[in-house]
Order: C-alpha cells, then sequence, then structure tokens
C-alpha cells in the first residue's frame, strides 16, 4: 500500500512538471507570420505575461466579468493576468511583434482564444509602493490621437515626456501622486499626433494605475 502511495505521488509531481513545462512554453503558439492582426470593436485588451522569458500576449476577446472569475491553471506557474486596460489613443495599430521582421506577427492559441504577442518585457515590474513604476520593454506600435481631443503629458525632471496610453478599466479617480519635479499636463490638439513606440519603450504607471509611455522624439512639439 504504502507503495503504490509513494509511485501515485510520483506520477503526480510529473504529471505538475509536465503542465508547468507546457505552461512555460505558452501553449500552442504560431511565431512571426506573415499575417496581420485585428483588434476591431472596441472595449479594453486583456494581457498574459509569462515572467519567465517575458512575452507578454494581447487579445479582446474576453468580457469584463468573464477575465475577472478567470484564474490561470496552477501549472502556468510563471504566467500572471494584467489588469485590463483601456487605450486612450483613437486608433493604433502593431507592425510586428517583438523578435520578428517587420510585418510579422507571432500568435498564441490557448483557453479558447487567440492572443497576439505584443510585448517583450525587458525590465520587469516589481511591487514596490513607488509612486512611478517603471517597466522597460520591447514593442512596435504606432498610435494616432487625432485633432481637438485632449492629451495628458508627463514629463520627467530631466525633461523627457511620456504620453498618455491607456488606463485601468476599474481607474481610481484619486489624484495621482508625483515625486518633485515630475509634472503632469493636459495638451489640446490642434492637429492630428501621431506617436511611433518603436523598439526600446518605458512605461510608467502611476498610482492611480494610468499608464505613460515614451519618451516622445523631440521632434513632437505640443
Amino acid at each position: 500500500m504504502a507503495s503504490a502511495m509513494k509511485t501515485g505521488s510520483f506520477l503526480a509531481v510529473i504529471v505538475i512538471l509536465a503542465g508547468i513545462l507546457v505552461g512555460y512554453r505558452h501553449g500552442n503558439q504560431n511565431l512571426c507570420v506573415s499575417r496581420a492582426p485585428s483588434f476591431d470593436g472596441e472595449g479594453p485588451g486583456y494581457e498574459l505575461l509569462n515572467l519567465a522569458d517575458g512575452d507578454v500576449w494581447a487579445t479582446r476577446n474576453w468580457a469584463p466579468e468573464e477575465y475577472a472569475a478567470f484564474s490561470l491553471p496552477v501549472s502556468w506557474i510563471f504566467w500572471r493576468k494584467n489588469d485590463p486596460r483601456v487605450i486612450l489613443a483613437d486608433q493604433g495599430r502593431f507592425l510586428q511583434s517583438p523578435g520578428c521582421k517587420d510585418g510579422q506577427y507571432s500568435y498564441m492559441q490557448v483557453f479558447d482564444r487567440q492572443f497576439l504577442q505584443v510585448v517583450q518585457l525587458e525590465k520587469f515590474p516589481n511591487d514596490d509602493q513607488d509612486p512611478i513604476r517603471q517597466v522597460d520593454l520591447e514593442k512596435y506600435h504606432v498610435l494616432q490621437y487625432f485633432a481637438g481631443r485632449t492629451i495628458n503629458i508627463l514629463q520627467s525632471p530631466t525633461g523627457q515626456r511620456f504620453i498618455g496610453v491607456s488606463i485601468s478599466l476599474d481607474r481610481s479617480t484619486d489624484t495621482p501622486t508625483l515625486p518633485e519635479g515630475w509634472t503632469l499636463t493636459e495638451h489640446l490638439l490642434t492637429k492630428e499626433l501621431q506617436v511611433d513606440l518603436l523598439g526600446h519603450v518605458s512605461v510608467l504607471r502611476l498610482d492611480n494605475e494610468d499608464s505613460f509611455q515614451g519618451p516622445l522624439s523631440e521632434d513632437i512639439d505640443l
């Protein structure tokens, strides 16, 4: 009996480890294919983060209440759910997935949904309580902000500027806390603004979960 229990326990461990490896390998992936993604419709985006190697996968194919109720399997020990994000730009497109050539994209089919790899993390997020939390990453994202609207610009003490890109679906109405030397200003656009977030990008998240990305090119005149 004891021998059978030990064998059963050993097999259980093997099954769990196999599941972890499957989770680490991102489910079903199709890497760097020449098929443009579609993010048609409105609503928040949902992301799964692989903390083992830094890839981030996004989909819009979820309802907020379904996503809130969804839990990653125990075998996906290296993965995390990002909070649902609402994009502030009026239009946007990805030019490629990280690690691919221009016009090529990586897809993952899992949990009955298709995900697009949109980001490769370079500096992982931390859990500290800083009012501005920085994550460095690689992505190829072009955003358009239409004339006549207001945008928010976060500026560092050294003059680097970061544009408001997304907010949390459950955004706090609290005024964000800014460290000394940082400023947050509104700008009314008199003409359309295109922002190219290509290659190395820094994402700054405030303590109300608003996300600013950049730094913006010095050629952009606001």
